[in-house]
């Protein structure tokens, strides 16, 4: 594939925290070759997650994902010629991992490095043995965005993420980059009727587990153990359940909660 999806980040104020959760929640590990002092980063071996502190300024949440690619150039190019709106710049050389960062039409923002380069140091796929053993992988990043159609067109052009089949009824739009999928969701103000509005960009990440079943009972013993660890359930009162199905109609996954900061996380064994 020209592209592949590398990472996902998340900001949050208890980045130490939610770091603690994902390797003990679903056995995530640590990358030896981040920058501690800077963010926490636990991958599966393919797909990262960069747990960034909350700077002055920021809001927290899902933040951004992140490609390699096999060339800049090209997608400059491929921006310039068919997507005007969309624009990537350089990054500050602290940040080797991710070379370049850029948005798509409706400035939904990601990182892109390009694979294989000298300079760079892929704290995200650690390539380590006993990779393929780990039983939890990240394969599913959501966006909602108003114009998810000519979106969803950019990645498919620009980066060559390959459509998938939408089942029958399914308003979004879904790409892949032969293991992770890109979801990109129509946003619009009605969606929100009878919560609190959500504003446009990433909405969730999706993780597959080898057995669902087995991935509850041991999320309920950690959380038992260490409340700190405990996955927040979706749904309790008459605006959180209308959030709840807001993100049960968007699911490709089997099992809906919610990580200690609250971000949405979609699981699956299929």
């Amino acid at each position: 594939m020209f592209a592949q999806i590398n990472h996902m980040a998340m900001i949050s104020h208890q980045y130490p925290m939610l770091q603690k959760y994902y390797e003990s929640v679903f056995g995530f590990k640590t990358s030896a070759r981040n920058d501690a002092e800077a963010s926490s980063v636990v991958g599966d071996g393919n797909v990262g997650l960069n747990l960034l502190p909350r700077r002055d300024g920021y809001v927290g949440g899902i933040d951004h994902f992140g490609m390699g690619v096999e060339s800049i150039d090209e997608v400059l190019s491929r921006m310039k010629n068919a997507h005007p709106r969309a624009n990537i710049v350089k990054r500050p050389s602290a940040r080797p991992f991710a070379a370049y960062s850029g948005h798509d039409p409706d400035g939904n923002v990601f990182d892109l490095s390009e694979r294989n380069a000298a300079n760079l140091k892929d704290v995200y796929a650690e390539g380590s043995e006993g990779d393929e053993e780990r039983t939890c992988h990240f394969n599913r990043f959501a966006i909602r965005t108003p114009n998810a159609e000519e979106c969803a067109e950019f990645y498919a052009e620009v980066f060559e993420l390959q459509p998938k089949n939408r089942k029958e009824g399914d308003a979004n739009f879904h790409l892949t980059d032969g293991t992770v999928t890109l979801s990109i969701m129509p946003w619009s103000i009605e969606v929100f009727t009878g919560m609190s509005i959500k504003r446009p960009g990433p909405d969730h990440i999706g993780i597959k587990v080898k057995n669902l079943d087995e991935f509850k009972a041991e999320e309920a013993r950690i959380g038992g153990k260490n409340t700190y660890l405990a996955s927040r359930p979706l749904g309790g009162s008459v605006e959180s359940d209308t959030r709840r199905t807001l993100v049960e109609n968007n699911a490709l996954g089997k099992y809906l909660i919610a990580d200690p900061d609250g971000n949405w996380l979609d699981i699956t064994d299929e």
